[in-house]
């Protein structure tokens, strides 16, 4: 499970600052699966693939030995159930595109106002952009806006 993802072992080493065990998780990790199909077949459940994390709480429940034998494990299924979901993301959006039609509430199409959206939203990124380099290929693209806007410097 730690040796599929393209994090190194110290960078969660830092996170888990001693909390978790990573050689025990390890361990912990090539078992667990064997010992879910064992409790599965055990208590006759009706699960074929596990693809959720309340379906691995479920069946570690229905045996109180995996508390003692996991306890890596546990803690950090713990961990990722007390870690708060953010929604912050979508919040933003919403609120940036309140903002942006309130501001522009025009005869804009909807193209221009999800240009304007995007904008608004990245605001961070775009600040980096030098227009100084965006005017002047602008400009040496055409001939006619060479003459118009002349050189920028």
């Amino acid at each position: 499970m730690l040796e599929s993802t393209s994090t190194s072992p110290n960078v969660y080493q830092r996170f888990c600052h001693g909390d978790i065990d990573l050689g025990r998780l390890k361990y912990e990790a090539l078992m667990i699966s064997d010992f879910l199909k064992v409790i599965i077949n055990k208590n006759q459940m009706k699960i074929k693939l596990i693809t959720k994390i309340s379906t691995v709480c479920e069946t570690l429940n229905t045996c109180e030995i995996e508390k003692q034998m996991f306890q890596e494990f546990d803690k950090l299924i713990r961990l990722y159930l007390t870690v708060p979901v953010t929604t912050a993301t979508a919040e933003r959006t919403f609120s940036a595109l309140n903002r942006v039609k309130n501001t522009l509430r025009s005869s804009m199409t909807q193209s221009r106002l999800n240009h304007c959206l995007l904008a608004h939203i990245y605001k961070e990124k775009l600040d980096k952009i030098d227009p100084y380099q965006i005017l002047s290929a602008f400009i040496s693209s055409n001939e006619q806006r060479r003459t118009f806007f002349g050189l920028i410097l």
